[in-house]
């Protein structure tokens, strides 16, 4: 009795074992994934943009007024159109910062925050879950994503289209919306503008702000992160 005890103990444990590998095997003999899925980042940005400029028509407000005077009083850029047909999409767990002069060729999704220092070229489009600051001179060729706030640094360009949950920052000398597809600013919070160059199309929950120097709103956080990376 106690041995037939003890074989039905031993036979549940490696059904048990036997049951915990068995998706896996059914999985590794007939696939259901196909492989990593691609992210398309331009065309999803695009279609939410759409989306919120169709809203916008439907009931118009205080922030489109100020969106339209914006594409009056500003000067057209003498950036030369272009796009990128970068395709592979990396994905970084944490948070990156990117040193100075870099070329990433590639589109990338960061899961933390980013940085990048001067003169880094961007070759595809940003998705990242945190904060940004992108450096003097940067150069994006596709489109930023963000779900938190953005800080983008002098002269920077943009050739396709910013979008952010959070605040935007902006020092002076951004060109942006320079590829065939055109671009725009959406936030859901309020963008600060420090003289940019060329119409902007723009949607702010919270309104837009063109001040004459930015330091004077960036909070005291922030400050001290760009200060210690060089952005």
């Amino acid at each position: 009795m106690a041995i037939s005890g003890y074989l039905i103990v031993i036979a549940l444990f490696l059904g048990m074992v036997i049951f915990c590998f068995l998706w896996g095997l059914l999985e590794y003999k007939k696939p259901k994934d196909a492989g990593p899925l691609f992210i398309d980042l331009d065309r999803s940005i695009r279609k939410r943009l759409i989306r919120k400029k169709r809203n916008t028509a439907k009931a118009p407000n205080n922030e489109h007024v100020a969106h339209s005077k914006l594409e009056l009083t500003m000067g057209e850029s003498g950036e030369e159109s272009h796009s990128s047909d970068v395709k592979e999409t990396i994905r970084v767990r944490g948070d990156l910062r990117i040193s100075k002069g870099e070329i990433i060729p590639y589109n990338m999704i960061v899961d933390g925050n980013l940085t990048s220092q001067e003169d880094v070229i961007f070759q595809g489009g940003l998705h990242v879950k945190g904060r940004v600051v992108i450096g003097a001179r940067n150069r994006l060729e596709k489109s930023i994503v963000c779900q938190k706030e953005l800080f983008l640094s002098k002269d920077v360009t943009v050739n396709n289209c910013i979008d952010c949950e959070g605040r935007v920052l902006i020092k002076k000398g951004l060109r942006l919306g320079a590829s065939l597809e055109g671009g725009a600013i959406a936030s859901r919070s309020t963008i600060y503008l420090e003289k940019p160059i060329g119409p902007l199309r723009i949607k702010s929950k919270k309104g837009v702000r063109v001040v004459g120097v930015l330091n004077d709103v960036i909070p005291q956080d922030l400050k001290t992160i760009i200060e210690v990376t060089g952005a």
